[in-house]
């Protein structure tokens, strides 16, 4: 389902509905940041971080060569820099390479995995587990995944720049350039107050974290990898049917809108009920892992995954592990 020649399409022509797409997240962006003198803080905050976690769908949308059918006219459309995370181009290269991984939620191979290696693991001090651990639980991921994703990111990207990576150095200068532009409107010219703007991209990127949270989980053999979530209309439309990730997987150069069909047709939620987790909507994911690990932290291809994961009853270090088996998956519903 991860092969890198299905990764990315190209569209016949303009795929019109991401175009008008495109139009609504940057026009509610505008909007919100030019009315703020007349909305409280706290409203525009948080409708504007659910614009950001919009535009941080789009972004993912247009690195799978949507909507035109010219990549320079779709990474023109994507580097827009509402929210300062990550460079566009960075976000592009790394996320192709998690589709092409062959090994999917192995650490050393895929880019976007939460897992540790047992080396990995042993380096964290008891604070880094402490962190680790939380961050496997919804809240945790929500509260603790906006810093401690650009902390690992950006570091990884300047040590890569440092060593010599000079597409990655130019990425990173167009990008903050940009950002510097941005801010110059949002808070110049306009006066939105920074802490309200800084407020908006933390809520806002932790909002997105939920739609990553339970994509992806290790299950043996040949069973999918990928999840799927079965959320109502709001849910579906700021994550662009990226919930149904299974189908994304299978097919990940198909437009958002074409998700639902597709998942019928692939039979989505039986493959990922028998796989990495099927969900009855996210209010079933805040159920099931609020405060609850997914699942362990170590990867289980290692040898030694069941005593540095606590499996056996605590860490090397005999401090007490975060005693996780994978939750039972509920029976998917028949697909309207």
């Amino acid at each position: 389902m991860n092969l890198a020649g299905r990764a990315n399409t190209t569209p016949v022509g303009v795929e019109w509905p991401t175009v008008a797409l495109a139009v609504a997240v940057h026009g509610s962006w505008l909007a919100i940041v030019l009315s703020h003198p007349l909305v409280p803080w706290w409203a525009t905050t948080f409708a504007l971080a659910i614009v950001l976690a919009w535009h941080g769908s789009l972004q993912h949308e247009v690195i799978h060569g949507h909507p035109f059918p010219n990549r320079l006219a779709n990474d023109a459309l994507g580097s827009i820099p509402l929210s300062p995370r990550l460079p566009y181009l960075a976000y592009r290269r790394d996320h192709l390479r998690h589709h092409a991984s062959p090994s999917l939620t192995d650490p050393l191979d895929d880019v976007e995995s939460y897992y540790f290696t047992p080396d990995e693991w042993r380096r964290l001090s008891h604070a880094g587990r402490w962190v680790a651990v939380a961050h496997t639980t919804l809240l945790g991921r929500m509260l603790l995944g906006p810093p401690r994703e650009i902390m690992t990111v950006w570091g990884s990207h300047f040590r890569e720049i440092r060593r010599g990576d000079r597409a990655l150095g130019r990425w990173w200068t167009a990008h903050l350039l940009g950002c510097v532009v941005l801010g110059s409107f949002v808070v110049g010219v306009v006066g939105m107050p920074i802490g309200t703007y800084l407020g908006a991209i933390y809520v806002g990127h932790g909002l997105s974290l939920v739609r990553s949270f339970c994509e992806h989980r290790w299950v043996p053999g040949t069973a999918s990898r990928s999840a799927v979530v079965r959320s109502g209309r709001f849910f579906s439309l700021l994550f662009l049917n990226n919930n149904l990730h299974h189908t994304h997987h299978a097919r990940p150069g198909a437009p958002w809108y074409r998700l639902p069909g597709l998942a019928a047709s692939l039979e989505s939620d039986r493959a990922a009920a028998d796989g990495a987790g099927w969900y009855d909507g996210y209010l079933d994911v805040v159920r099931r892992h609020l405060l609850r690990p997914t699942d362990v932290l170590v990867h289980p291809t290692y040898p030694d995954h069941r005593r540095e994961s606590g499996l056996d009853g605590g860490f090397e270090d005999g401090r007490a592990g975060p005693v996780v088996q994978p939750a039972p998956q509920p029976a998917p519903q028949p697909a309207s």
